[in-house]
């Protein structure tokens, strides 16, 4: 009789002791001994300088004026003359530079 008394109440035991434990571990082990998957580990922030930030200033483009067309005079040989007092040159006009006065 004593037997039969045992054994319920060790089986019943031992199944409350496996079972609370691993129950009370999931809510951070208060219960049994210690656990390592129960101890979660704080986080970690590393600290990043923000970016540098480089403001470079626009370009600067100065735009020089074009050399100016360099103007030749017609010399008409025939007439010994230059262009706009001669309209019309019988042979080919002779492209001459222009000089300073």
């Amino acid at each position: 009789m004593r037997r039969s008394v045992i054994v319920p109440i060790l089986a019943t035991a031992l199944l409350l002791f496996t079972v609370v434990p691993s129950h009370a571990w999931h809510h951070r082990g208060w219960w049994g001994p210690p656990y390592p998957y129960w101890y979660y580990r704080p986080y970690y922030y590393v600290y990043a300088p923000p970016p540098a930030v480089v403001v470079e200033q626009p370009s600067v483009y100065i735009q020089q004026d074009p050399p100016p067309p360099q103007a030749y005079w017609y010399y008409c040989s025939s007439s010994q003359a230059y262009y706009p007092n001669v309209q019309t040159c019988p042979e080919a006009w002779i492209k001459v530079p222009p000089r300073s006065p």
